[in-house]
C-alpha cells in the first residue's frame, strides 16, 4: 500500500506505478470532463505549439472559447519523476507558456511537488496536481491500520490532489472521475458565466 510522505504529507511516499501513456490519457480524460460552460472545449493529447524560440511538445493542451469567442489555451505537462517536482520545472513551464502565448498551465506529478514549487505555482497561477494511486484516498482507523480498500469501497485506480499553498499550510482537493469540483473551479476562473 502506498503511503503519504511524512515530511510532506501532500506527496505520496512512493510514486504511483503507471505507464506514461496511461498517465497522460487519464489526465486528458479528467480535463475533458472539465467543461464548465465554455464553448468549443477541446483537449489534445500529445500536442505541439510553436513560439518565438521554436516548437514545444506538451502532454496535453486544453482550448476553449470565452466571452465573444476569445480563445484560451491551457498547457498541461505530466511529470513521472522519482522525486518531487522542483521550482525549476515550473520556471521552464512558465517560460514555454509565455513563449507560445498560452494563458494558463497545469503540471501533474506522480512524485508530488517540493513546497517551493507549489508556492511558485500559486504566485503564477499554475495548477499543481499530484497524481496518486486511488488507494491513498482510503483510510481506516486503528494502530498502523494501512490496508487495501475492500471492493465495495469503489475506490478509483487513479486520483489526483490539487495542491493549494496558503501561508504555512497546504490544502489538498481531490480530483477523480467522480470529484471534478477542484479542477472545474480552477479552469472556471475563465468562465464568463461564473461571475
Amino acid at each position: 500500500m502506498t503511503r503519504r510522505n511524512p515530511t510532506s504529507p501532500w506527496n505520496p511516499a512512493n510514486p504511483v506505478e503507471v505507464s506514461p501513456t496511461e498517465y497522460e490519457q487519464q489526465v486528458a480524460a479528467w480535463l475533458r470532463r472539465t467543461k464548465g460552460s465554455f464553448r468549443d472545449f477541446r483537449v489534445k493529447h500529445q500536442a505541439k505549439l510553436t513560439g518565438s524560440s521554436g516548437e514545444y511538445a506538451f502532454d496535453a493542451i486544453a482550448e476553449f472559447d470565452v466571452f465573444a469567442g476569445a480563445r484560451i489555451v491551457v498547457l498541461v505537462e505530466c511529470k513521472r519523476h522519482a522525486d518531487p517536482v522542483k521550482r525549476d520545472d515550473l520556471l521552464a513551464l512558465e517560460s514555454k507558456l509565455r513563449d507560445v502565448g498560452a494563458h494558463k498551465a497545469m503540471i501533474f506529478s506522480t512524485a508530488g511537488f517540493q513546497r517551493g514549487a507549489v508556492d511558485y505555482a500559486r504566485e503564477r497561477g499554475i495548477a499543481t496536481v499530484t497524481f496518486i494511486d486511488g488507494r491513498l484516498t482510503y483510510e481506516t482507523k486503528g494502530v498502523d491500520a494501512q490496508s487495501d480498500p475492500p471492493p465495495w469501497a469503489n475506490v478509483p485506480r487513479f486520483c489526483g490532489w490539487l495542491l493549494t499553498a496558503e501561508g504555512t499550510s497546504m490544502q489538498v482537493s481531490l480530483v477523480s472521475d467522480e470529484h471534478m469540483d477542484a479542477l472545474d473551479a480552477w479552469v472556471g476562473t475563465f468562465d464568463s458565466s461564473a461571475g
